[in-house]
This record gives C-alpha cells, structure tokens and sequence, in this order.
C-alpha cells in the first residue's frame, strides 16, 4: 500500500510542476465567470481546441451572458458555431441550457452538480469542469483522455469512470484541483496521446504501461 501510495504522491507532484512549465495557455482558463466557463466547456465538447479558439471570443461577444443567448434565435447561435460542427443541436441545446439558467435559477449558473447535468446537453464531464473551473471544487474530470492516462500509469484501464473518479479524488491536492485536471488534460495531449511519446515522458519509469511494453 505504501509504495502505490508513493506512486501516486510522485505522479501528482511531477505532474503539477511539469504543468506549470509546460502547461497550454487557453483564454478560457483564465476566465472566473461560470457562464463564460460553461460555454467555453459545452463548445469544447467533440471539438479540437484549435477549432473552439476561432469561435469563443465571437461567440461572447454575440451573447456575453444568459439573458443574451436565450433570447437570440437559435439559427444566429447556430451560424456562429457552424464550424465546430453539430452545430444544429448544438445551438438547441444552447438556448434550452440559457432558458433553463433564467428560468429555474434566476439567471446564476447552478453550483452544484444535480442541476447542472438537467441543463441541455450538460453531462458528467461538463458539471465537473464547471464545478471544477467556476467554483473553485476538489472533483475530478474523467473523460477519453484522462482514462488512456491513468490506464496506462497506474494500470487502471479496467476501471470505471466511478471508480476512477473516486481514485483520483485522493489524489487531488486541496485547492490545486484546476491545475490538477488541466495537468492532466495537457498530459494526456502532448505526451501520453494515444500514440505515447515515453522516451521524453517524465512519469516513465514508475508508469505501468512503459514497464510492460516499451521498456522490454
């Protein structure tokens, strides 16, 4: 128990500093205003970042708040996320997510996770990193990426998102859950993809999946 404990303290800690030096710079991790988060996150879904990065700022200007976006039409939301793709549905479900908030929560972003996976098109991954990037909570985010990370690592491939979930809430430092999920977020793209670049990762010699491939 000690040295999977030790795994993971050092997991953590390398994973940490190398974000601070390494870490990508988007404009939404520097908002504080949950609705900006929340957009930033539903646009996010299915969507490469580069591809977010020419809709987000057009996209707050057009509607800078709840009131804005329920009240446009559903074809204008539409035509300014037309190059994310899906944007059909995407845009529906933004004008039910901005009707509801007005509607049911006087116009404030819910700040618990049960009202916000009834929002439209809000799941898991999406409360999380509201509640995680908005508010300032220890939870952590758990999606494609993360999975491939802590699979490979710490050998928890067969794990279930819950099950997942609940492990890395240990491991989370109090307070440091934004650089924590981010971390990750960053790792699992420019180094553990899903083609692995292990001759320059820094988790290397304690990660599971090196050990038992790569390193033989």
């Amino acid at each position: 128990m000690k040295g999977t404990e030790n795994k993971e303290n050092v997991f953590v800690t390398r994973l940490l500093k190398w974000f601070l030096s390494s870490g990508r710079d988007f404009p939404w991790r520097h908002e504080t205003d949950p609705y900006r988060i929340l957009v930033a996150e539903k646009l996010l879904q299915q969507t490469t970042y580069g591809h977010v990065m020419k809709v987000y700022e057009m996209f707050l200007e057009k509607f800078p708040d709840v009131q804005a976006l329920a009240k446009a039409d559903v074809s204008e939301i539409e035509s300014t996320i037309r190059r994310l793709g899906f944007q059909r549905q995407r845009a529906r479900q933004f004008k039910e997510t901005a009707s509801t908030i007005l509607n049911l929560h006087k116009g404030e972003i819910p700040s618990n996770k049960e009202n916000l996976i009834k929002l439209s098109g809000v799941g898991d991954y999406v409360a999380d990193a509201v509640l995680c990037f908005a508010f300032n909570t220890d939870v952590p985010i758990v999606d494609m990426n993360v999975r491939r990370v802590v699979g490979r690592f710490f050998g928890w491939s067969e794990a279930k998102d819950l099950q997942i979930e609940k492990k890395l809430r240990r491991l989370i430092p109090r307070g440091k859950a934004k650089q924590f999920n981010w971390g990750i977020i960053d790792f699992s793209g420019l180094i553990c993809s899903r083609k692995p670049k292990c001759t320059i990762c820094f988790q290397s010699d304690l990660c599971t999946y090196f050990q038992a491939t790569v390193s033989k």
